[in-house]
């Protein structure tokens, strides 16, 4: 078991501190983190310093500072109305911007025993432009920088009313 010393503790807050996390409880949750992970994977006398750098770059992708930065957007929103996946709010959007329209048809359908042409015509013409626009959001290659990434996920709220995490 590695002994951590109080001059680690000092070089790890100042580190955090100086990478942009700057909520108090975050620092100490993450000084926590750090500490049980070298006390449990250095053996006395190896470089803490060298198994910190290594081990901080593992909480992040970019920048330290973007935990921050999520953590604070958390905050913000304590009480979200829902947290869905990227593939269920692509559903409900489905449902929501076609939908209407498949169900204006299988209504007709119903109603009237046989789907005119002008009806499925139309259908068709006015469904065109909400699909193309779900089909962009979905289908959006990574390397364009997508509106909806995958792996993301999408936070309904009040304010703001979509926020994608």
């Amino acid at each position: 078991m590695f002994p951590i010393t109080e001059q680690h503790i000092d070089f790890v807050v100042r580190d955090l501190d100086a990478n942009g996390i700057k909520t108090p409880d975050l620092q100490q949750n993450l000084l926590d983190h750090i500490c049980i992970l070298a006390e449990r994977d250095l053996a006395e006398g190896d470089d803490f310093y060298g198994y910190y750098r290594l081990v901080i770059s593992s909480f992040y992708k970019e920048e330290l500072a973007e935990i921050e930065a999520e953590t604070r957007f958390l905050l913000r929103h304590r009480r979200p109305w829902l947290l869905l996946s990227r593939a269920q709010f692509l559903c409900g959007l489905f449902v929501i911007l076609v939908g209407p329209f498949i169900a204006f048809g299988l209504l007709w359908l119903i109603r009237m025993g046989r789907l005119p042409l002008q009806v499925w015509g139309g259908t068709l013409i006015f469904m065109q432009f909400p699909f193309l626009v779900w089909l962009v959001i979905a289908l959006t290659p990574e390397r364009y920088d997508p509106l909806l990434p995958k792996g993301s996920k999408v936070l309904l709220g009040w304010r703001p009313f979509i926020s994608i995490l």
